[in-house]
This record gives C-alpha cells, sequence and structure tokens, in this order.
C-alpha cells in the first residue's frame, strides 16, 4: 500500500512539474534571465541625435518578434529614454520575449508651451519624431532586420506626455477631421504625413495619455490600450485644460474619450486606477506590475 501511495505521490510531482512548464507561454510569462541593451541613434533633427534604448531577451534565437516602441513622459520639455519606470517597464517586457525600444524625442522650453500654437507645434513635432522611430524600424527589417522584429507587429506606446504622442501617432491618419489649430500644426510640423502605410502600428498603448481632438479617433484605426487614474490632475481624465487648468489647451483624457472609443468600434480595453492621480506606476511597484500586466494581455490579443 505505501509503495503504490508513494509512486502516486511521485507520478502527481512529477504531472505538477511538468504541467507548470507546458504552461509557461513566451510573450506572456518571464521566460527569460538576462537582457541586452543596445543605444543608437534613430533620427537626427538640427544636427542634434535622437537616440533610443532597444531592448531584447540575451540569447534569444527568435526572429519575428514583436517590437513596442515606448516614449517617456514630461510634459513635452523634460524627461528622457530612461526616465521613471521605462527602464525596468523595457526589462519586464523584454524577459518575456519582447523587443522593446525607449526613445527620445524633441523636446522644448517653457515658451514652446505657453501659448496654443507653440504647445500644438511642439507635441507634433515630437509626434513626426516618434514616425521617423516607426520608420527606423521598418526600414531596417526590409534591409537585416538586426534586432529581428515583425514589423506586422509593431505597438507603439508611453507615458504622460509620450502616451500623447503615441495616441496622435496612431489616429492622426484621420488628420483631415481635426480642428484647424491642429491641421495648422500638422502641416507645419508633420510635412511627411504620407511617409508611413496608413496605420503602420498595429496597437497603441496610452498611459495616462489623451488627445487634443477626440475627432482623429476614427473606425479602423489602430487597437487601442488606456490607462489612467480618474483624478488626474495633469493629464484630465476628462476633457480639461491639462497641469490643473494652467495649460494654454485643452486635452481629452480617457474620461472624455471612452464614447469615441466605443461609437468608432476600435478595439479598445482600458483600466482605471480608482482615486488614482497621475502615472502611479512611477512611485508604486503594485501599480507598475499591474500596467505591465494589461500591456502584455493587450499585445497578445492583437498582434498578427
Amino acid at each position: 500500500m505505501k509503495r503504490i501511495l508513494c509512486a502516486l505521490i511521485l507520478h502527481l510531482l512529477v504531472y505538477h512539474l511538468a504541467t507548470a512548464v507546458t504552461d509557461t507561454l513566451r510573450y506572456r510569462d518571464i521566460i527569460f534571465k538576462q537582457v541586452k541593451i543596445d543605444s543608437l541613434v534613430y533620427s537626427t533633427q538640427n544636427g542634434a541625435p535622437l537616440y533610443m534604448d532597444v531592448y531584447q531577451p540575451a540569447g534569444d534565437t527568435a526572429h519575428h518578434r514583436p517590437l513596442i516602441i515606448l516614449a517617456h513622459g514630461g510634459s513635452f520639455m523634460h524627461g528622457n529614454r530612461r526616465s521613471d519606470c521605462l527602464p525596468a517597464m523595457c526589462r519586464d517586457l523584454a524577459l518575456r520575449g519582447y523587443v522593446v525600444a525607449s526613445i527620445e524625442y524633441r523636446l522644448t522650453n517653457l515658451l514652446g508651451m505657453a501659448t496654443k500654437h507653440n504647445a500644438y507645434n511642439s507635441i507634433i513635432k515630437a509626434v513626426a519624431d516618434g514616425r521617423n522611430c516607426v520608420r527606423w524600424f521598418i526600414n531596417n527589417a526590409a534591409r537585416g532586420n538586426t534586432f529581428g522584429i515583425n514589423p506586422d507587429n509593431i505597438f507603439f506606446g508611453g507615458s504622460s506626455a509620450g502616451a500623447i504622442l503615441a495616441e496622435h501617432l496612431a489616429y492622426l491618419d484621420g488628420v483631415a477631421k481635426c480642428s484647424p489649430a491642429l491641421c495648422n500644426a500638422c502641416k507645419t510640423c508633420l510635412a511627411d504625413t504620407d511617409a508611413l502605410p496608413p496605420h503602420a502600428i498595429r496597437g497603441c498603448i496610452s498611459l495616462a495619455g489623451a488627445v487634443l481632438d477626440t475627432n482623429l479617433i476614427c473606425t479602423g484605426g489602430p487597437a487601442l490600450l488606456h490607462i489612467q487614474g480618474d483624478v488626474d490632475h495633469v493629464v484630465p481624465f476628462l476633457y480639461k485644460r491639462p497641469i490643473s487648468g494652467l495649460a494654454p489647451f485643452r486635452l481629452a483624457g480617457l474620461g472624455a474619450c471612452r464614447n469615441r472609443y466605443q461609437t468608432q468600434q476600435l478595439h479598445f480595453t482600458e483600466y482605471v486606477f480608482k482615486n488614482g492621480g497621475h502615472t502611479p506606476w512611477d512611485r508604486d511597484p503594485t501599480a507598475l506590475k499591474i500596467v505591465v500586466e494589461q500591456m502584455v494581455g493587450f499585445v497578445g490579443r492583437e498582434m498578427k
């Protein structure tokens, strides 16, 4: 009887271990131990280089991997590719098998955000830089594919200002439908509107992001993950002036865009931090874990 019981226990233990290994999935679970980081210039603007850090799992031999590009926050005036929790987020995603790029973009100063006209131009210049980064990876994939990405599975996201950049990059295909002020900024600072194929990215990840004009959100646009705290006073949850009302323009956050997302039948996922302020994931490891899990689930559902 004891032998039978021991054999049964051993069988269950082996089955449990085998099941645990089988249940481990690339792109969902952490399956690598180390990350390789390459720093390089993806664009030069007015003689100034724009850098990105590209994270990938060390020792990985897979090809055609999904790419996630992330842009930092900082009100379009501050920050860099290693700001706040971006390095931790990029490492976590790379350990699951993704290729992740943390990028820098052109920044302005207080004068550049002091009027609506200047602010719109500053934001669209950053969008143009984001587009240049997407173009860099698409061109690289066609000429050797240094990082082994699948150009059909490019996701662009960011936090705060980086998320505002990401949403406008994703939905400015509908530029003809936007407000005159935004259209003028696009004509001035985004002259290469047609330089990328329509919806060159598969999905947008907006972490405390917003749009200047909800008319940009149109049927057929890239899928969207939007995460925000519902008492965010920096990037408003509703349609208000950002930075506690001090900015000279309005932004539409998650609460103001939700109905537009739904009526335009966008592939849309949201997560609201109840009573949450601006980017709680930069200060709270638990919130960061939630954000990464939401990102992993979203990309897993949406990638081709």
